[in-house]
């Protein structure tokens, strides 16, 4: 009875452990922004949920999806993709529930933010380039494409 037990305990405790380890999956968008009607062939417009959000917020006309990427993190270890060939983003699982999103720009930290993972959806970035601006959106959630 004492080595069913010892094992159950056991099995239990290795469950546990499994399910701490679980990578959590995070979607990264590059984001352009342009009161321009042209966009490049690759581009696509954002879906409903992303467009609610930037839309009220900042005042571009069109925003297209340039490039997205998944992560998936585990807890204490870092991330990193490529969005283009200047952008990099790198999330790291932090204590307590929390992730670190780092972003790069021609190899140098530009920004980085601190998020809860209950959070759904992080926006960084917005650097303005001639009539376009970009943002990185940092979600949970898979992203949707009209």
């Amino acid at each position: 009875m004492k080595t069913v037990f010892a094992l159950l305990v056991c099995f239990g405790v290795s469950a546990a452990c499994r399910a701490e380890g679980q990578p959590v999956v995070f979607y990264a968008q590059l984001i352009r922004a342009t009161d321009r009607d042209v966009q490049e062939a690759a581009w696509k417009p954002i879906g409903p949920k992303l467009s609610s959000r930037l839309c009220p917020k900042f005042r571009w006309k069109n925003y297209w999806e340039v490039s997205r990427q998944t992560l998936s993190v585990q807890s204490g270890m870092k991330s990193r993709v490529r969005l283009n060939p200047e952008r990099e983003i790198e999330i790291e699982l932090r204590g307590e529930g929390d992730s670190e999103i780092r972003l790069f720009t021609a190899g140098k930290l530009v920004q980085k933010s601190r998020q809860s993972l209950q959070s759904k959806m992080s926006i960084i970035g917005g650097t303005r380039e001639n009539e376009d601006s970009w943002f990185v959106v940092v979600r949970r959630d898979k992203p949707a494409i009209d």
